[in-house]
Formats: C-alpha cells, structure tokens, sequence
C-alpha cells in the first residue's frame, strides 16, 4: 500500500481566465457527441425522480446512486477524448472499474457530502420542516416550503462544495485513488488553485441563477447536466496534463 499523498503535486499556477476556459472546453467536449451526451445525463435526472418518490429512504439512496451514474459517464467521456465513442454501456462502467465498497463510500462522500451542507443552510434559514421535506421526502406535508426562494437556497448553497469536490469522482474512477485521498486531493487543488476555480465557481452560480429564473428551467436543467459533466472531465484533463498522477492506494 503506497503512502497517502498530502496534497496534488502542482507544477504551476493557472491565471483566474483559465477558469472561463474551463467552460469553453467543457462546451468542446459536449460537442464531440452532443445527443449522446444529452441522453446520458438525463439518465442519473430520471434516476433520481424515480428514486426519490421512495418515503423515507428515497432521497438518500438517489444520492448514492447518482454519483455513480455520473462516475460512469465521466468514465465514457474519457473514453470519447482518447478517440473511442460515447457508448451506452459507460453508465455501468463505474461498477466494473472499482469494487463496490469503495465507490459506494466515494458515492456517500461526494453526493451526500453536498447534501449535507444543503440541509444545513436550509435548515439554518427554514427549520425542521426543511430537513422533514427534503432529506426524508415528505414534500406533500410542506407544500407551502416549496417556493422558488426555497429551491434557490438549496440549490445555491450546493454550488461552493460542488467546486471543492469537482475532481474528487475523476481522482477516483480515473487515476484510481482511494474516496478520502479523491476528496483530499480535490480539495486542496481547488484551493491552490483559488483563482480559476473562483471564476468557474461564479460562472457555475450564474447559470444556476439563470435556471432557476426563467420559466423554461427544466430545459436548463437538460443542457446544464451534459456540459456539467464535460467541464469537470475538461478540469481534471488539464491537472493531469500538468502534473503526474498522484500515488493511489493499492
């Protein structure tokens, strides 16, 4: 078993643009198999409708499931830049790349991990009734919490740890680090790189404003999935172009 990296080794810095950049390349990629895409990406969205009209439990387990969907997805879009085709069948390949337990808890830690800080902000500004509605799915008994003020405070407060854990599922699937040293490293290679990961965090804000502005936000939500996932490859692509892979746990 190799020794847990402190930190992603950084062989410089990134000027604030290259986040702009980030985006750009994130579009490039889309468009390299852009119906495809689309389609993919409203797999995990209808995954988690379904799951979550489960009482109770429904909620929690579309944040377990979900993360590995879109790990798989990452894994089918490595697969397109290396010169391969976006196949259907990438929306499993997380489960054959990893054993289970480890993607589950890499699961827990990204998907739940935002979670958790959107319950608390919403529970901080609303109270118990908003964890009652959204954590356990009791929407029908808190109609009246359901404004779009509410959705702009869950959804807004996920955006910052959203960005500290961008890497985390490509450190994971792709250079094969254990979940805490894909968060670890995430992390700290956000932060190094404070400047152009603070210009994608306030384009990614923006767009989540904009979605959830105007009327035809479920279209929004349809085009913000694909190139989501497509920047966070484009992301991680760029830091391995940089520097070399960090030691994974055996």
């Amino acid at each position: 078993m190799s020794a847990v990296p402190q930190s992603l080794p950084v062989a410089m810095s990134l000027p604030a643009s290259r986040g702009l950049r980030w985006c750009v390349d994130g579009l490039h990629l889309w468009w390299r198999a852009p119906i495809t895409l689309l389609l993919l990406c409203f797999v995990p969205l209808l995954v988690e409708s379904v799951l979550q009209l489960i009482p109770w439990m429904g909620v929690t387990l579309s944040k377990l499931v979900v993360p590995i969907v879109l790990m798989g997805i990452l894994l089918g879009l490595d697969e397109l830049a290396r010169g391969g085709r976006l196949r259907w069948s990438c929306l499993l390949d997380a489960l054959h790349r990893r054993r289970f337990l480890p993607l589950l808890v890499l699961a827990a830690m990204w998907g739940m991990g935002v979670f958790a800080v959107q319950q608390g902000v919403a529970w901080a500004v609303y109270g118990w009734p908003a964890l009652d509605a959204v954590g356990l799915g009791h929407v029908m008994a808190h109609r009246g919490l359901m404004t779009m003020t509410f959705e702009r405070v869950l959804l807004m407060s996920g955006i910052l740890p959203s960005v500290l854990l961008w890497l985390a599922p490509c450190l994971f699937v792709l250079d094969g680090l254990s979940p805490w040293q894909s968060v670890c490293a995430s992390v700290r290679t956000v932060l190094r790189f404070a400047a152009p990961f603070g210009v994608f965090l306030l384009v990614n804000l923006a767009v989540f404003a904009l979605m959830l502005s105007v009327h035809w936000a479920f279209a929004l939500v349809l085009l913000i999935g694909p190139w989501s996932v497509a920047c966070t490859y484009a992301v991680w692509r760029e830091v391995r172009a940089m520097v070399p892979a960090p030691m994974a746990m055996d």
